[in-house]
């Protein structure tokens, strides 16, 4: 019972994140992304209206949580960025910015090198 309970959890988990990034390419805002999920979901597990009308306020829930958490990290990184000019010289900022932007900087620091 619970290897069942452990593998429905699993595939809502991929229904949910796997229609979400779907719908995120079309470009539609939460509230529709997640009627298309619950309606998809709806027809893959059998849902009855009850369990569909609380997936969509979950997703719901979680869509807005995820938003208020996007917005505190671009917050948290304006912060560092503030900060870190205050720390370095104009000159020693440009420079890290130049090589934030040089081609394969981001798979380097990805693999944990500190080449520079």
């Amino acid at each position: 019972m619970l290897a069942m309970k452990k593998l429905v959890g699993m595939l809502v988990l991929m229904l949910l994140f796997g229609t979400g990034a779907y719908a995120q390419k079309q470009g539609m805002n939460p509230e529709k992304r997640a009627k298309n999920q619950v309606e998809h979901m709806k027809k893959e597990l059998n849902l009855s209206d009850e369990q569909a009308t609380k997936l969509s306020a979950l997703m719901q829930e979680q869509s807005q949580k995820q938003k208020e958490l996007m917005e505190q990290m671009k917050a948290n990184r304006e912060e560092s960025k503030t900060k870190m000019k205050a720390i370095l010289t104009q000159e020693q900022y440009i420079q890290l910015l130049e090589k934030r932007t040089e081609p394969g900087h981001r798979m380097r620091r990805m693999r944990g090198g500190a080449k520079s």
